[in-house]
């Protein structure tokens, strides 16, 4: 069986890591942040939107990246007990603030099951990803914040 391995300089050694550590992730992840670095100026920032209810338990949440003048939605979830009670609206609005007075022009995010929603808050699709999940779309959506 052909891995691949054979187009490689005789040097190098692949290999498979069936479940990748948050270590290997975080190796990987750092050293494309170090390639952007000499060729981008490096402009991310995180934030997240937390929601919790009387007892202090949470029930909804956006986390979120700032960069290069772009906020990407990274997720969105609202508990079920408060779903279609305007609970992602307000944080979704509220994450456009945030980007907005961070000098952010425009947002994106990619869902399989809540296309409808953004396009609701003025979102738009831009690219689909058919059966992803199998008998899904995994719908990309931008929208202009300036």
């Amino acid at each position: 069986m052909n891995n691949g391995a054979s187009e490689l300089p005789p040097d190098l050694r692949l290999s498979h890591d069936p479940a990748p550590s948050i270590e290997t992730r975080r190796a990987i992840g750092q050293a494309i942040n170090e390639f952007h670095a000499r060729t981008v100026p490096w402009d991310v920032r995180r934030f997240a939107l937390l929601l919790h209810d009387h007892d202090e338990r949470l029930v909804a949440g956006l986390s979120a990246v700032l960069a290069w003048q772009w906020l990407f939605v990274e997720a969105l979830w609202v508990d079920d007990a408060w779903r279609r009670r305007g609970v992602g609206s307000v944080l979704m609005k509220r994450a456009e603030t945030v980007a907005k007075e961070a000098g952010c022009h425009s947002a994106w995010l990619d869902s399989f099951q809540a296309r409808d929603f953004y396009l609701g808050l003025g979102y738009g699709v831009f690219a689909e990803l058919e059966d992803y999940p199998e008998g899904q779309t995994r719908y990309f959506l931008r929208k202009r914040l300036a």
